[in-house]
């Protein structure tokens, strides 16, 4: 770390990369990055780190984070990522129990299936993205130090005297001979709420320093919120899954560590009747009016497994809360909360066969097979027998003498019968749906479907959400630190009487107009010259426009 330091002419020693004397104001070093500092008066001159430091690897790292231009790129580059995550839905969006990489061909094509290679469907999870937010974070903070501290410095610390050349240099400034009481006009701005520091004969008039706060605070809001986002990624701070359950069946609740279960007791449905309620003519109605669902709801209940997660071992379930969950009406426990989504009634239950001679005579009394769980064996009468031998809920094709399934869901059941008449030799029936086929020579008996009955099952919402309050906090901050940048004007006023004359300048971060116009309502009222604005012709247009 360097030591070198500029003096000034009036001795003060300044540390590398000052632009203004701290102790005078006089200008110095004024060859130091003339292309970069455009506004010296916008940290008073005092040296920035990223600016005067550049020798070791820390230091360009630390600077490269410091420049406007990385924070700027790197959140566009968020925009961007983020925007691209909206031209498709998210994975959370598609149909549950579907192949998210069948589902982004068919209905997008080849984009599709390239915006799902390139893991743009789980966007806002995924590593890189939350890299990025990182990234964006980092940068903040050490432009936000970089800039914030010299700043800090440079305010506390600031000096009533200052050199004539400081004068000449504000953008409003004047001169004069006229004769001022320095009590008398520190009065008059105190008046208007100025803060006055006296060194002699010289005055320093200021107010709204919090302005230049404005964007720290502004930032301090936005790194919350970042950071809000950034706990959503780890478990146990955010939850927004779903949860497919059947009718009676009981599933661990996603995202929970299997600590909650929840059991689908029993679901309602409920159609309105369009032909009832309407007063037109009920032949012209659209049938497919007639099922518009009226209510859906889930009578639920929530379980919380008190057994420690081991492999093997069983779930020791407690219940902890029950409802019935409808649209706008969840179940909440223990900052889960779980809505009504949507429903599906697409899932064949149970299908109903009859045993019947080849001439088409039914024989003993329909049976029927349970897909969640089917039995081995149904008697039909005293000497007929049909045993279930093998079952494919989803039959792809037969593999080995065995039939193979595509998935464990009864999409397209198949089955082997085996009917057995006392006394006499088994045949062999395969059946799929509304299709059979004796793959016993010469069967005597036909297995035929009879009907099916659907399932219901209810898409039910899971959401847990810890960050809110770390989201809003930094909202609030955030609109805080705007508000103060935004509608506080930094305003300082400096005055001196040097050798009987009256010398007068002031600086703003914006509003020159109407900072001129506040400073001279008080110099009228001495009766002193009004101070000189060195760019006159923009206010000669804002009062041609007033006019």
């Amino acid at each position: 770390m360097s030591n070198k330091q500029i003096v000034c002419e009036c001795g003060h020693k300044n540390p590398e990369g000052t632009q203004l004397c701290l102790n005078c104001g006089r200008l110095i070093n004024d060859d130091y990055d003339k292309k970069k500092t455009t506004d010296v008066m916008r940290y008073d001159g005092q040296a920035i780190r990223s600016k005067t430091k550049n020798r070791t690897i820390l230091d360009r790292i630390w600077n490269f984070f410091a420049s406007i231009k990385t924070g700027v790129t790197l959140l566009v580059l968020t925009v961007i990522a983020a925007s691209i995550g909206t031209i498709f839905p998210q994975e959370y969006f598609i149909p549950m129990n579907v192949n998210p990489e069948q589902y982004y061909y068919e209905h997008y094509g080849s984009l599709g299936l390239l915006y799902y290679k390139l893991g743009f469907h789980n966007l806002y999870s995924s590593w890189w993205f939350l890299i990025l937010l990182g990234l964006v974070a980092f940068s903040i903070i050490t432009s936000s130090i970089d800039r914030g501290i010299p700043l800090h410095k440079s305010l506390k610390n600031q000096r009533t005297k200052k050199h004539s050349s400081f004068y000449k240099r504000q953008r409003l400034n004047s001169h004069s001979d006229d004769q001022v009481n320095l009590d008398e006009i520190s009065q008059s701005f105190k008046d208007k709420r100025y803060k006055v520091k006296q060194d002699g004969n010289h005055i320093l008039l200021e107010k709204g320093r919090l302005s230049r706060y404005g964007p720290y605070i502004n930032h301090t809001g936005l790194i919350i919120l970042l950071f809000g986002a950034m706990l959503r990624f780890l478990p146990g701070f955010y939850l927004d899954d779903m949860v497919y359950v059947k009718e009676g069946e009981t599933k661990p609740v996603p995202g929970t560590d299997r600590g909650y279960y929840i059991k689908n007791n029993d679901f309602i449905y409920e159609e309105y009747d369009q032909k009832s309620q309407s007063n037109s003519n009920p032949e012209s109605i659209d049938p497919s009016l007639n099922k518009i669902a009226k209510n859906y709801e889930t009578k639920a209940t929530l379980y919380k497994n008190s057994q420690e997660e081991v492999i093997g071992s069983d779930a020791n379930l407690k219940e902890v809360a029950s409802d019935s969950i409808k649209v706008n009406h969840p179940l909440k426990y223990d900052h889960l909360q779980f809505y009504q989504s949507s429903f599906d009634n697409s899932l064949l239950k149970d299908m109903t066969f009859n045993l019947k001679t080849k001439d088409g005579k039914p024989l003993g009394k329909p049976f029927t097979v349970n897909l969640e769980s089917p039995k081995k064996t149904y008697k039909i009468t005293d000497d007929l027998t049909v045993k279930l031998r093998s079952y494919a809920p989803d039959y792809e094709k037969i593999e080995n003498g065995v039939l193979a399934t595509k998935s464990p869901n009864p999409n397209n059941p198949a089955f082997v019968f085996e009917v057995t008449d006392k006394g006499k030799q088994s045949e062999f029936s395969f059946l799929r749906i509304k299709e059979s086929q004796d793959i016993s020579k010469d069967n005597k008996y036909d297995v035929k479907f009879a009907n099916a009955t659907n399932q219901w099952a209810t898409v039910l919402a899971v959401k847990k959400d810890l960050t809110l309050p770390i989201l809003f906090t930094g909202f609030v901050i955030f609109l805080l630190g705007l508000a103060v940048g935004s509608y506080i004007n930094h305003r300082r006023i400096w005055i001196n009487t040097d050798n009987g004359e009256f010398n007068i300048a002031a600086h703003t971060n914006k509003n020159y107009y109407g900072f001129s116009k506040e400073i001279n309502q008080v110099l009228d009222k001495h009766h002193i010259s009004h101070i000189e604005d060195t760019k006159q012709d923009i206010h000669e247009s804002k009062e041609a426009n007033n006019g």
